[in-house]
């Protein structure tokens, strides 16, 4: 329906490319170039599943379970072992651990989720200038995403009183 970016062309809305494609889903939310590559970063946690989303062909358990997404393998902060339930892919190593690592690309395509609505945010002239500014930033990141975030959980939100409410 046009209210979450698809994952591979052909795009629902007709977009000739995944970077049309992502402005077309996020401006008419008021988004700029800049959130949207920030939103993209929340990918350095978490992974698709076959059966969820369909994009990738590993599904449920360990026996389409990536190096990253094993029973064995340390995504976690802490470094220890156990990723919940096995299975799926993930765009990053460590996918666990919320941090800047969706912006340093790494080599292992087998492995890792990228998608062409990944691939344009570092090739696209406006989109690849805070791409490479979050890879450098991880406090920059985070200080965007939270901003972004908080933009996109309120979208559409009245809040009674207008300025809001403060718990003690």
């Amino acid at each position: 329906e046009g209210n979450l970016p698809d994952a591979y062309p052909p795009f629902g809305d007709g977009a000739p490319s995944a970077g049309r494609h992502l402005r077309n889903v996020f401006y008419r939310m008021g988004f700029n170039d800049r959130e949207i590559v920030a939103l993209s970063g929340a990918h350095t946690i978490g992974r698709a599943f076959k059966e969820r989303s369909g994009v990738v062909p590993n599904g449920y358990g360990e026996d389409t379970a990536t190096k990253f997404t094993c029973p064995m393998h340390r995504a976690r902060a802490d470094k220890s072992t156990g990723v919940g339930m096995p299975g799926g892919k993930s765009w990053t190593a460590n996918w666990l651990t919320f941090d800047n690592s969706y912006f340093h690309r790494q080599n292992d395509t087998k492995d890792l989720l990228w998608m062409p609505t990944d691939q344009v945010l570092h090739k696209d002239e406006s989109f690849k200038v805070f791409f490479a500014m979050y890879a450098k930033d991880k406090n920059l990141f985070f200080s965007d995403y939270a901003k972004v975030h908080k933009k996109l959980s309120e979208l559409g939100s009245k809040f009674s009183p207008k300025e809001g409410i403060t718990l003690d």
